[in-house]
């Protein structure tokens, strides 16, 4: 394992894996859990740790922008942020995840989708060159998108280069966020989920990323696991409405106006982030809404004491990331569809869409499994297999990947003549393939 700390080292080390024909895998904090975590795609690579680059190179707090580092963690940045007009869009994981290595893996955050974080990049190719794109000049200083192509993009899910720094958009501080929390009947999911669809498409007057979570699939028989305190009865709608408190007023409104015919919607309760106690369940997540990053919800989903145990945990989980309508009729054919699939392997899941367009969710399928149990790894991950299969074929395509399936998935879902291109583009910058081999590339 190499540990660079500085854009030079980073530098002198791929200089020398180019000479010696080292293959080079960078993480930044490798918490990327269910997904692989920190373990390379492929044999024989070096792990390049980057999270001790770990600087705030600079921050904005006119226009909203930090350049960060790799090594840069929710917690550091967010802490830096405090009593600041600005906040982060903080995802649901642990606080000591990297900002940047959860971004550019498509992840999504409280507010919004966090690819729409990703300003602009620093990155270190294969020969050793720097090259800065979207505005963020060599200097470390955040413009703006400039006049010319825009090549920013191309590094998120890619192997084109070691990430080394990036301007991240911050988001404005709101004067009010009131936290969506409803637990709703399993059989009103898919009229659910068209309602708040239909919330959306009408015009949410306010910010923040609404969820319909912990909808759980369970085996008829056998043994299988669920994190604690899950109701495979209900599932949950959850999110920030963050704006003025007008705006906040009046989006509560259309959205029970939305659900006015969701049986049991009637409970959903909007609760004032700031004044949720230590001792509520909604705590961490009334925290994340705010911009302060928690490890309460992963540790107590997962029953360990410190994060750093979630890999060696008596629960263990795999992840599968589809792209899902959000209409109901489809919604419910799916979910028949993979309780075929969670019946034949005797393995639990739980489902979570982030409505983060007017168009499609981003879905979060998490499969659970005792790690000592007999066989019970080997049909989690059948399950996965399985179920991937099953959403291809209600055409959900896969818009993030596991380490066992990250090359497959890009083959499975880009036309040949993309593929093509990617190839010379790799080609081009990589030519020996020295960086990430497998991850995101043709």
């Amino acid at each position: 394992m190499e540990a660079p700390r500085t854009l030079d080292e980073v530098r002198a080390l791929v200089r020398r894996a180019m000479v010696s024909k080292s293959r080079l895998y960078p993480v930044s904090t490798g918490r990327n859990w269910g997904m692989g975590s920190a373990m390379p795609i492929t044999e024989d690579n070096v792990v390049v740790d980057l999270s001790g680059m770990n600087r705030i190179r600079s921050l904005d707090l006119e226009a909203g922008f930090a350049v960060i580092e790799p090594g840069v963690t929710q917690a550091q940045l967010a802490e830096v942020l405090r009593e600041t007009p600005w906040m982060l869009n903080v995802t649901a994981s642990c606080a000591d995840t990297s900002v940047i290595g959860n971004a550019l893996d498509r992840g999504d955050g409280c507010v919004r989708s966090r690819v729409h974080d990703v300003a602009g990049i620093e990155a270190v190719l294969a020969d050793g060159s720097v090259v800065t794109t979207g505005g963020l000049d060599p200097a470390g200083r955040y413009h703006g998108r400039v006049a010319g192509p825009d090549l920013t993009a191309a590094f998120v899910q890619h192997n084109l280069g070691v990430v080394t720094a990036m301007a991240v958009a911050l988001v404005p501080r709101p004067q009010t966020i009131g936290l969506v929390h409803g637990r709703i009947p399993r059989d009103q999911a898919g009229v659910a989920l068209g309602a708040v669809t239909n919330f959306l498409r009408r015009g949410n007057p306010a910010e923040g990323l609404l969820r319909v979570r912990e909808l759980s699939l369970v085996p008829s028989h056998g043994d299988w696991i669920l994190p604690q305190g899950v109701d495979p009865s209900l599932f949950t709608i959850l999110g920030p409405l963050m704006g003025s408190d007008a705006t906040v007023e009046l989006a509560e409104e259309l959205l029970r106006k939305a659900l006015i015919e969701v049986e049991g919607a009637e409970a959903l309760r909007v609760v004032d982030a700031a004044e949720v106690a230590p001792g509520d369940p909604l705590y961490a997540r009334a925290l994340m809404a705010q911009g302060i990053p928690t490890c309460l919800g992963v540790r107590n989903a997962l029953g360990v004491a410190s994060c750093d145990q979630i890999d060696e945990g008596e629960m263990g989980f795999l992840a599968l990331l589809p792209l899902m309508p959000m209409h109901a009729r489809r919604t419910e054919h799916i979910l028949a569809a993979l309780q075929t699939a969670v019946d034949a392997h005797t393995t639990a899941l739980m489902i979570e869409w982030n409505l983060v367009s007017r168009h499609l969710a981003n879905g979060v399928i998490q499969i659970f499994f005792e790690r000592d149990a007999p066989d019970a790894p080997y049909r989690a991950h059948q399950l996965r297999n399985d179920g991937n299969c099953l959403l291809r074929g209600h055409g959900c395509a896969i818009y993030r990947s596991d380490i066992d399936h990250a090359a497959a998935d890009v083959w499975s879902e880009t036309s040949t003549a993309s593929l093509g291109m990617l190839h010379r583009l790799k080609t081009a910058l990589d030519p020996d393939g020295l960086l990430s081999p497998g991850r995101y590339g043709a």
